[in-house]
């Protein structure tokens, strides 16, 4: 069976809470997806399956700052699988200020690095 689109029934409430409603008359699965600039296909980053006729989904899109420190990549690169290293500091970007400035830092004795508000 292939996927019957009902983009025109997604609708978006402020900043971070998305909506959408199946007017499909059947069973099915909704999904929230990126599109690369140049790809063909899209990346899910959200899905649900078996949403009824007639009925709402909403989510909540929180965007949330990980910091990593690792040696398996370099300035320049885009890190476009999973990082295999714990997340040293996490932070939700919506209780960040418009303009912040974290100080990055590493105790010579003990080689640990720590972030914290300039």
């Amino acid at each position: 069976m292939s996927p019957r689109p009902f983009v025109k029934n997604l609708t978006f409430q402020s900043n971070d809470l998305g909506q959408a409603q199946n007017h499909t008359g059947s069973v099915e699965d909704i999904a929230v997806d990126f599109v690369n600039k140049g790809d063909i296909m899209s990346t899910p980053v959200f899905y649900l399956s078996d949403i009824g006729d007639s009925s709402r989904v909403t989510a909540k899109f929180t965007p949330v700052l990980r910091v990593y420190i690792t040696s398996d990549y370099e300035e320049t690169d885009i890190v476009q699988d999973q990082v295999d290293t714990p997340a040293m500091w996490t932070q939700d970007l919506t209780t960040l200020a418009q303009s912040t400035t974290l100080n990055l830092a590493r105790d010579p004795n003990t080689g640990r690095y720590s972030i914290d508000h300039a």
